[in-house]
């Protein structure tokens, strides 16, 4: 955040777009995958609003967008985890956006994004 900050001043839209999916059952999701689902699906979420946030708050000015997934409403097998992370960025979007509103930092909008499977080659064939 201090190099972006440096080399181009603070920034006023942040879009929070990484996602990782694995595709098993639960049992059979390693570990490590379902870690990285969270690290990428929801904690980088997190840490880069927490990185650039303060300047929105200082200015009152600024845009988060959370991307996460039609699985963050709606459940489908073989992807638990997946699931899980993507419910869990939904809940951040809507508790950051009341904590905003309570706050009363009412130039910051917030945007969740939920697409639905998209084929982007990380499930083979994918559908609703």
């Amino acid at each position: 955040a201090k190099k972006v900050k440096k080399d181009i001043g603070d920034v006023s839209i942040l879009v929070n777009n990484a996602g990782v999916i694995t595709a098993a059952d639960l049992l059979s999701t390693q570990d490590h995958q379902i870690e990285k689902m969270f690290e990428v699906n929801i904690l980088a979420h997190i840490w880069t609003t927490r990185a650039f946030l303060p300047a929105m708050m200082n200015n009152n000015r600024g845009h988060i967008v959370t991307v996460a997934s039609a699985a963050g409403h709606f459940v489908t097998s073989f992807m638990v985890a997946y699931c899980s992370s993507k419910f869990a960025a939904v809940g951040f979007h809507k508790a950051l956006t009341e904590e905003l509103s309570t706050l009363g930092k009412d130039g910051i909008k917030t945007t969740c994004v939920c697409p639905v499977f998209m084929n982007t080659g990380f499930v083979k064939n994918p559908r609703t």
